[in-house]
């Protein structure tokens, strides 16, 4: 392996004529608190005093590790394989002190530091010194140009995750912060909020590396396998994509596999949940096997051949699983409009309540052998029902520990993608159906966690719950699905003002609606009676044909009502029978 190595600092690297170029198959912009404080307290730390007298020292932050033949000085452009986290956290920082400079109306101290973020090359032409394709055009926009966009949007999260670099360091670097760092460590000091940017941007330029180039991109993807300096560790997405890109290489007309990828990035961005590791660990889960951790790799590079075309299909099952997975994980109304979907939405709403993941490889096999056309939409929804009410009992009621519940699903969601025949996938869902009741917590259990679940104003995080099961509850009265529920305020028939211990059981609520909820608030039980006649909730038609002619609504009335409700929702699938 030929290369060049020796040892710069980060003034050194930004003050060349050279534009570093962020690959394809690089990783996203990953850095968070944890690192921004590491980095944070080390620059301070180096930060020396003499005698009163405050200068920057030398810092080593690792290696920098790039891709282009420095015999040829007329290529400025650089591919960044190792140090993209430091340089855009660097490139970041110098956003800020620009900011600040120009604040201070120091003009040109503001220009010089965004000298470092925008150069020119020998034919006075500007060019900008970090180049990265993922986050654009918002790391241009909100932090590149002299001129920033304040209101620029993140969309994805790596943009997130630049904003909030942005902010952490700006909210460090303004100046009672500032200042009051550098009273506590330089008492002796007299620094004014000037000569404090000054230095801080000093010990960012001090920092030193080892400034690697390599003309080989085959040496360089060996690097990248194998040498990660300081920063988070390579996940395996990051291996797997690199892996991708190392052999579809097309760039032109365009880079398909770079705006597959880009696509697949951004359908999760669509999600509640923003990350790319979680959803490739479910996806593979669901097809390929059970697997943790970095044996994700091992298991790619033994079950997907290393060519063109099962590269290509491999991604193209990605991107259909990111879509389904979006949807999984963000459930939409809009996206299930029609009747005969609305269970599905329901169910998809019920488990982002419950908070259940390992449910969403079986999803992802269900929802690919739905639209292959190998299973009857009755069954489609009959799995989903269940699934539901199992993870009602199991996890929101119950909490019970998911051991082997994942492997479980693995297993599950590879016979459904197997199954050849509409049959084959009806038998593996009543298979899966009931192990699953097999493994349903007792009544009993179950009972005695259901009257354990409290909602008042200043204990709401079981809220969503409490809506969920009132839902249900109203629909079990009304006896049809036709009707749903979407908006009512829960009733604490007992009012919240008598702060008795009970008032947040599920027996003592109701649901009501908002005007007529305010109305009675404090009312006595009598009056509240009277009241409820006004509701169009079957709920509260049935409270008052079972409680309406008490003259007094006290705690052996809300034990019994919770109970009575439990048992309804315990008990409410045809294969459970009292």
């Amino acid at each position: 392996m030929e290369f060049k190595a020796q040892a710069r600092t980060i003034e050194d690297a930004f003050n060349l004529k050279r534009k570093y170029v962020i690959p394809r198959f690089q990783r996203e912009y990953s850095w968070e608190i944890e690192e921004l404080e590491e980095l944070w307290d080390d620059l301070i730390e180096s930060i020396k005093d003499e005698k009163a007298h405050l200068y920057a020292t030398e810092y080593f932050i690792g290696s920098l590790v790039l891709v282009g033949d420095d015999d040829d000085a007329r290529n400025i452009e650089r591919q960044v394989v190792d140090g993209q986290q430091r340089l855009i956290t660097f490139t970041i920082a110098f956003a800020v002190l620009s900011q600040l400079f120009k604040g201070e109306n120091e003009d040109k101290l503001s220009d010089m530091v965004h000298g470092y973020i925008i150069g020119e090359d020998e034919n006075g032409i500007p060019y900008a010194k970090i180049k990265s394709e993922t986050p654009k055009p918002f790391f241009q926009q909100r932090i590149q140009e002299k001129n920033i966009d304040f209101k620029q949007i993140p969309k994805s999260l790596e943009e997130k995750r630049i904003l909030s670099t942005y902010k952490f360091i700006e909210k460090r670097l303004e100046q009672k912060a500032l200042m009051k760092v550098f009273a506590d460590k330089f008492p002796k000091a007299k620094t004014t909020y000037l000569d404090a940017l000054k230095l801080f941007r000093d010990q960012i330029l001090n920092c030193k590396v080892i400034y690697v180039t390599v003309k080989s991109f085959d040496d360089a993807y060996t690097i990248f396998e194998v040498l990660n300096a300081k920063g988070k560790d390579l996940t395996p997405v990051d291996i797997v994509k690199n892996s991708l890109f190392s052999v579809l290489t097309q760039k032109e007309p365009i880079d398909i596999a770079y705006e597959k990828w880009a696509s697949i990035r951004r359908k999760m961005s669509e999600g509640t949940v923003d990350d790319i590791v979680v959803f490739y660990r479910h996806f593979w889960l669901s097809k390929y096997g059970f697997a943790t951790g970095r044996k994700l790799v091992r298991e790619f590079n033994s079950k997907v051949d290393k060519d063109i075309d099962s590269y290509t299909a491999f991604l193209d099952q990605l991107i259909i699983a990111a879509s389904d997975y979006a949807s999984i994980t963000s459930p939409n109304a809009r996206q299930w409009t029609q009747p005969e979907d609305r269970g599905v939405f329901e169910t998809l709403e019920a488990l982002d309540i419950f908070g259940v993941t390992q449910v969403r490889t079986f999803l992802l096999a269900l929802f690919d052998v739905k639209r292959n056309g190998k299973i009857k939409h009755s069954k489609y929804l009959e799995v989903l029902k269940f699934l539901q009410y199992f993870h009602f009992v199991f996890n929101a009621v119950c909490s019970e520990r998911a051991s082997g519940l994942e492997r479980r699903y693995s297993s599950y969601a590879r016979k459904l993608r197997e199954a050849e025949c509409k049959e084959s996938a009806a038998k593996c869902i009543r298979e899966l159906i009931s192990v699953l009741q097999a493994n349903l917590p007792s009544y009993d259990e179950y009972e005695a966690r259901f009257e354990g679940i409290n909602y008042t104003s200043k204990a709401s995080k079981s809220k969503r719950l409490v809506q969920y099961i009132l839902r249900k509850l109203e629909i079990h009265f009304a006896n049809s699905i036709e009707l749903q529920p979407d908006s009512f305020s829960i009733e604490h028939i007992l009012p919240e003002s008598t702060e008795h211990p009970l008032l947040g059981k599920v027996g003592n609520l109701l649901p009501l609606g908002e005007g007529l909820n305010g109305k009675l608030a404090n009312k006595s039980f009598v009056k509240k009676v009277t009241g409820y006649k006004k509701s169009q909730y079957r709920t509260v038609a049935d409270f008052l044909d079972e409680y309406g002619d008490l003259e007094v609504w006290d705690e052996k009335n809300i034990i019994r009502r919770t109970k009575q409700i439990a048992k309804i929702l315990y008990y409410q699938n045809n294969a459970l029978k009292e």
